[in-house]
C-alpha cells in the first residue's frame, strides 16, 4: 500500500474510533506533559530527581520499566470547554495519542513517586529487591 494511502486510512480508522471517547472528557492529556527519563544510575542522578519533586507540579512516573518526568500544567490551546484550538493543526504528539489506551480510561503508570522521600523509599526498595535476587540465584 502507498504512504499515503496508509496516511489517509489511519486519520480516519483514528476519528472514527475516537468520535465520541473524548466527549466530556476532561482533557486528562492536555493537562499533564510526561517526558520520557533515564532511570537514576546514581546518586547525583537520584539529587537530580529529588530537585525536580521538591515541586508540586512535577511526578516521576513508572510505566513497564521506563520513567517517565510529568509536569502539571494544561496547554496554551485548550479551550475553557477543553477542546484544541489549533486541533486541525496540532502537533505530531498529540495526532498520536490513542484515546483507548488514554489517561481517561485508567492509570497509565505502574508507579507514581510524587515527593523526594518516596523516591529515596522506592530506590532503597529496588536495592534491597536486587540483593534478595543476587541471594537466590547464588544458591
Amino acid at each position: 500500500m502507498a504512504k499515503g494511502k496508509a496516511d489517509r486510512r489511519t486519520k480516519t480508522t483514528t476519528k472514527t474510533r475516537t468520535k465520541g471517547l473524548c466527549e466530556g472528557c476532561a482533557a486528562v492529556c492536555c493537562t499533564e506533559l510526561a517526558v520520557v527519563i533515564n532511570r537514576p544510575r546514581d546518586k547525583d542522578d537520584v539529587d537530580f530527581y529529588k530537585w525536580h519533586l521538591q515541586y508540586d507540579t512535577v511526578n516521576i512516573a513508572i510505566s513497564n520499566h521506563r520513567w517517565h518526568l510529568v509536569t502539571k500544567g494544561r496547554c496554551i490551546y485548550l479551550t475553557d470547554d477543553n477542546l484544541c484550538s489549533i486541533y486541525k493543526r496540532r502537533p505530531r504528539t498529540c495526532r498520536r495519542h490513542n484515546p483507548p489506551d488514554c489517561e481517561r480510561f485508567g492509570q497509565w503508570y505502574d508507579k507514581l513517586l510524587t515527593t523526594p522521600e518516596e523516591l529515596e523509599q522506592f530506590i532503597e526498595a529496588e536495592k534491597m529487591r536486587r540483593r534478595r535476587r543476587a541471594r537466590a540465584s547464588r544458591r
